[in-house]
């Protein structure tokens, strides 16, 4: 991968806010809709995907996050339509071709979400620009949850192994580690001309920050390595890697 050696790694930086996000279980169709609790790497490859205005290799990406919100699974309940076509032929009931019923739905939600992004690519530049001026409208969730692009910049990662853990999302390795995390089974990466490929994955949920007493289980970057507590960034794949 571009701008990648044992000791440096660049990356783009976005820090992206917005006032509620929803992150969907797939397959909750009816009654209550939770929320996850921070965003699944298939929903950070959709935001890419969107700033750019096409769908990257994902092989070629590799992505971490600070994930935080003002208040965690606030309920709610909104108005949904179910629309099917109007099949009617004859009469007043023949001038309108969908049918079209409310209902109330319950749904958590997730306020005042704020996530730093780091994303690593073989083209930085494109990325770069992508997220200065984004190709779609940008959203944590679903299509009606927008966020706003605070900051947008180019840095250099180094590997580090001792420091704090922020909240985020990590692999389960780091279980002893953050033994209060919850384990969380999201989906890793969805096809996107076949959505019905889904490769699952499990996830730790860190809601609050961890100091390592000893080295991370698995390599780590960080920004200002210099600093005598820096911020550890476990960067994920969107595919799981040959072992």
């Amino acid at each position: 991968m571009a701008g990648m050696s044992a000791e440096r790694l660049e990356a783009v930086k976005v820090v992206l806010e917005g006032p509620v996000a929803s992150f969907r279980y797939p397959h909750f169709l009816i009654g209550r809709q939770p929320t996850y609790p921070m965003p699944p790497p298939s929903t950070i490859y959709g935001l890419i995907s969107a700033a750019l205005g096409h769908f990257p290799d994902p092989q070629a990406l590799r992505f971490a996050y600070r994930f935080e919100c003002a208040r965690q699974r606030v309920d709610d309940v909104e108005t949904i339509w179910f629309v099917q076509p109007n099949t009617a032929t004859r009469g007043e009931a023949a001038k309108k071709n969908l049918e079209a019923q409310s209902n109330i739905l319950p749904r958590e939600w997730l306020v005042h979400p704020r996530l730093t992004l780091y994303v690593t690519s073989d083209e930085l530049e494109a990325l770069y620009q992508a997220f200065r001026s984004p190709s779609y409208t940008l959203t944590l969730g679903r299509s009606q949850e927008l966020v706003s692009v605070r900051r947008v910049e180019r840095v250099v990662l180094h590997p580090v192994r001792k420091g704090w853990l922020e909240p985020g999302l990590f692999p389960v390795s780091f279980r002893a580690w953050a033994p209060r995390a919850p384990a969380i089974f999201m989906p890793r990466f969805i096809v996107p001309r076949s959505r019905h490929h889904v490769d699952w994955d499990w996830f730790l949920a860190l809601d609050a920050p961890v100091y390592l007493t000893g080295e991370a289980p698995e390599p780590c970057w960080a920004e200002s390595p210099e600093v005598a507590d820096p911020h550890l960034l476990y960067l994920h794949f969107f595919q799981r890697q040959e072992e």
